[in-house]
Formats: structure tokens, sequence, C-alpha cells
């Protein structure tokens, strides 16, 4: 981040904050990971991310807002209930994941955070309290037990991170709607150029849904149960 960008980036935060009513807000894995380089078909919405439901046990979590890795840990035990209760697991129990509103940019990498100040964007604090600069929902720090998260009432377990969660099974969609609303506010008349940078830096099994609204009553259809995080 240069000196000369900083401006900018302070418009983007006033921006942000001027879009939370576009985004409809007004308060606070697949079993093969898709590869880091992404293709055309990763970045069309489609409901591609049906076919990954699995199992008699289906919970759609439908989750805008971070709540500093609470909402997370809501998808986290509800698996570890399957499992330690009921002996089930993936690909008999599935948790799908809604990203959208104020959880859209969770769907990006640590290159994104760190240039954009996502963690400023989001009121997102690492372990230090202090603006995260990587992607802290993603992975743990290595060998830690806990999330590198502030805020929260209680520390966030380690394996409570996306990328833990997807390899128990979980599905993550993301709504190009409120993609698409991001990118106006950080690029304006060039977020269809920062579309493309941020859609190549976007996380491996990621699914990219034309709306969440539509993929909300999609997975009712498709056997889901609802929990609003």
């Amino acid at each position: 981040m240069t000196e000369s960008s900083l401006p900018e980036r302070r418009a983007f935060l006033g921006r942000l904050a001027a879009g939370a009513v576009a985004l409809g807000l007004t308060g606070s894995l697949s079993k093969v990971f898709a590869a880091e380089r992404r293709t055309a078909a990763d970045i069309t919405p489609s409901d591609k991310w049906l076919e990954s439901v699995t199992g008699k046990h289906r919970q759609f979590f439908d989750m805008p807002a971070h709540q500093n890795g609470m909402g997370l840990l809501h998808v986290r035990n509800y698996l570890n209930t399957l499992r330690d209760t009921y002996h089930v697991t993936h690909p008999e129990a599935t948790a799908v994941v809604g990203l959208y509103g104020f959880t859209t940019l969770l769907a990006f990498n640590d290159a994104m955070w760190k240039k954009y100040e996502i963690g400023k964007v989001l009121k997102a604090m690492d372990g230090a309290n202090a603006p995260a600069t990587s992607n802290v929902f993603y992975t743990a720090p290595a060998g830690a037990a806990s999330l590198s998260l502030s805020g929260a009432p209680i520390s966030i377990p380690a394996d409570t991170s996306i990328s833990a969660l997807q390899q128990r099974g979980a599905v993550f969609i993301l709504c190009n709607n409120a993609f698409n609303v991001f990118m106006g506010l950080l690029g304006g008349a060039k977020s269809a150029d920062l579309r493309q940078e941020f859609e190549a830096n976007m996380l491996p099994g990621i699914f990219l849904v034309p709306a969440m609204v539509v993929a909300v009553n999609q997975a009712q259809k498709h056997g889901c149960t609802y929990m609003y995080l």
C-alpha cells in the first residue's frame, strides 16, 4: 500500500458505508477443491454447487455477517454434533454456507485482503486486535489452537476456519449480486477490471451463485433445513 493510494482506500471505506443499504444490511467442499487458477466455468454464476449437497442431513447457514467467527463456529458445531452424537459425517451430512453482504469478501485470498485493506472494511480484527491484513477466516496460523481473531466472546477454534470446514464437506457459496456491489463500490468505472482481479484471487472451492435470495430457495428445495446466523 503506497501513501498515494491511501486517499483512494479512505474513499473506498466511505463508499462501503454508503453501500450498506444496497447490500440489504443494517446491523452488525465440495469433495474436490477448485484449483487456485480458476477457469471461466469457475467464475460463471451457476447452480453447480447443488451437486455437492449430499446425504440425509443437509443444512443451509445464512451468514451475512462474520460476527468475528461466531457464524462459522455454528457450522462447526453442527458438524461436530452430528459426528459425536449421531455418528454421521460427510457425505451423509452437508453444511452449506451463504456468503453475501458483509461476508462477501471472506471469499478472497490474503493478497486481496492486504491490498484492499479488507480487515478495515469488515472491522475484522486479528489476534493482536489490529485490522487483519490476511483472510483470518480462511486458515488459522500454523500450529495455533484458534483463529487469529479478536472480538468474539470466546476463542474461535482453529478447525472453525473456512478451509477446515471445506475439508469436512462444507459447501461455501458466494452471491454474485453482492460481489458486483462490492466491485462497484471499490472500482467505480473500473469495476469490470477490478472484478477480474478478484475472480483470479477467489479462494479454492468457493461456488459463485447468481443470487443468494434464489440460492436459499434452491437449498430448501434440495432438502436443506435453514439457519440464520
